[in-house]
């Protein structure tokens, strides 16, 4: 996996993980924020950026393990792990599956997977008609998703931002954006709530109030995890680092001292 390691001279590092149709890029405001304490670790996603996904057979175990390969060929005992939406599902499964290389956790409206089988069934369906359509007409997609009802609360967002913001999804290739959806998306991915009370890290979990799906995925996510907080933050959507940056500055480096 493509990856960028600022090394601040810092004794701890922070492991960074973006959100679909973007790339690790997509944080380094977050990585700024944090850059006087920590050394940064940014990795592009499979899909994203500099990773590709088509010609690799995975999952999202197996991309759990590339992570943790990833570490060692840096020499990385123990990070803490950032994951915002997409990414925060990647960072969720990392923390389960291999939680001797973590030394926290924060989840940015983020989820364990669907519960039941039907539903994962179900959003299997959605996800391949997405990833259709991604490689049909890729900018229709990019029209559609942007007008999502998860999104609407990024409209105050400067005109600056939010180009910045589409200029960084129209760079991602459709095919490898596409075939993310069908190798981990939330269709696919395994469902992580019976082993939640596993996490025995400090937990952040994130959700923004005018995110209403993802406040109450992750109240009861809170409920699991032993050593979880949840913050809800005030007048935020979905990209809560994006619509509250100061807010969020302020919590990430508050729970990580």
């Amino acid at each position: 996996m493509h990856h960028h390691f600022s090394d601040n001279g810092c004794d701890e590092t922070v492991l960074l993980l973006h959100g679909f149709m973007a790339d690790s890029g997509s944080l380094s405001k977050v990585g700024d924020a944090l850059s006087g304490r920590f050394n940064i670790l940014y990795i592009d996603l499979p899909g994203f950026g500099g990773t590709r996904s088509t010609g690799h057979d995975y999952d999202m175990e197996v991309l759990s393990g590339a992570l943790e390969n990833k570490l060692d060929e840096l020499g990385l005992c123990e990070v803490h792990v950032f994951g915002y939406s997409m990414g925060g599902r990647v960072a969720l499964s990392f923390g389960i599956l291999h939680p001797e290389r973590v030394r926290s956790l924060m989840l940015e409206s983020a989820s364990p997977g669907l519960k039941t089988a039907s539903d994962r069934e179900a959003r299997q369906a959605i996800d391949e008609e997405r990833a259709v359509k991604i490689t049909d007409d890729y900018r229709a997609f990019l029209d559609e998703w942007e007008s999502m009802g998860l999104f609407q609360s990024q409209q105050s967002l400067t005109e600056e931002t939010f180009h910045e913001q589409r200029k960084m999804r129209e760079s991602q290739v459709p095919e490898e954006v596409a075939d993310s959806l069908r190798k981990y998306g939330t269709g696919v991915q395994p469902a992580y709530w019976d082993r939640l009370a596993e996490l025995k890290m400090p937990v952040l979990l994130i959700a923004g109030e005018r995110d209403g799906k993802f406040v109450s995925i992750n109240e009861e996510m809170q409920e699991s995890i032993p050593h979880a907080r949840f913050e809800v933050v005030e007048g935020a959507g979905h990209n809560i680092h994006l619509e509250s940056q100061k807010k969020f500055d302020t919590m990430i480096s508050e729970f990580l001292t």
